[in-house]
């Protein structure tokens, strides 16, 4: 992994669940195998509710001009889906 954020979002039924954005260094080919993975991970790390509940893919994060994860982008674009 090449790095990740971790966003709330609003489920339709109006809860709050986790959503990670993870930036791979290589491709990968079973997406859900990875993600079980990283969530398997994170429950040996963190409280077990506390682990994102969907992982997205993606190919790089928004920056803001500080070169910092842009958390605004990332719920923008979870809005649009």
């Amino acid at each position: 992994m090449h790095e990740c954020a971790v966003v709330a979002v609003e489920l339709p039924d109006c809860r709050t669940t986790l959503k990670a954005f993870v930036v791979l260094n290589d491709e990968i080919l079973d997406t859900e195998a990875t993600t079980r993975q990283l969530q398997d991970y994170v429950k040996q790390k963190l409280a077990p509710y506390k682990y994102p509940r969907t992982v997205e893919f993606i190919r790089e994060l928004p920056k803001t001009g500080t070169g910092k994860i842009d958390r605004q982008a990332l719920l923008k674009i979870e809005s649009r889906r």
